[in-house]
């Protein structure tokens, strides 16, 4: 499921929007406010600009979908949906917003000194040039954990967006790809691609 926020002064425009969305896309979950523990994978704005500043410091690696009466520029991180808009229109710029971290305007996702390409199953090392190929959960793995960075993604987190329903797998599962990932990816232990904390894991960004 993705999760999209969704926020507008008009009770009733937010409320035929979600509608449709819910109707049209239903891998959707729409939330009508922000929350600390929800990994957002697109936001709609309806015409309040300064909710979409602010989302854009909270949301840096999270498209924006902004929706006006005018055209505006916020950078390439939003994307302006002039009103009124046409449903299929608006519906193939959310879907495209939600895929953005698997197909990338150019299919790739760079944090420290790597690239993924999750279209290759690949991954760069720009120091050492090296690339090293990886497994579809792999790339699943590193694509949320971009995606949710600053945020620690706990072991059980990852275990319900990565594995989904599984009744084989466990936290033990989690570990284990990780530890392998490691051992596959990392040329030196004391530069990590996977940061552990406490509470879970993050990218070394």
């Amino acid at each position: 499921m993705s999760n999209i926020l969704l926020i507008s002064n008009s009770p009733d425009f937010a409320a035929d929007l979600k509608e449709q969305l819910e109707l049209y896309a239903s891998d959707f979950n729409v939330f009508e406010q922000w929350d600390d523990d929800i990994i957002f994978d697109a936001a709609v704005v309806d015409d309040l600009p300064e909710t979409v500043a602010s989302l854009q410091q909270k949301l840096r690696r999270t498209p924006i979908i902004f929706l006006s009466n005018s055209e505006n520029d916020f950078g390439d991180s939003v994307t302006v949906i002039v009103k009124p808009f046409c449903l299929e229109d608006f519906l193939d710029s959310v879907l495209s917003c939600v895929n953005l971290f698997a197909h990338s305007r150019d299919g790739r996702l760079s944090f420290g000194h790597y690239v993924l390409d999750a279209s290759k199953k690949e991954i760069k090392n720009t120091h050492s040039r090296n690339v090293v190929k990886l497994t579809e959960r792999e790339v699943a793995i590193l694509n949320y954990l971009y995606k949710a960075y600053p945020k620690i993604v706990s072991k059980s987190e990852l275990l319900s967006e990565v594995w989904g329903y599984n009744p084989d797998a466990t936290t033990h599962t989690v570990e284990t790809h990780i530890y392998r990932l490691r051992q596959k990816v990392e040329e030196d232990s004391s530069d990590p691609i996977i940061l552990t904390e406490e509470s879970g894991y993050r990218l070394n960004f």
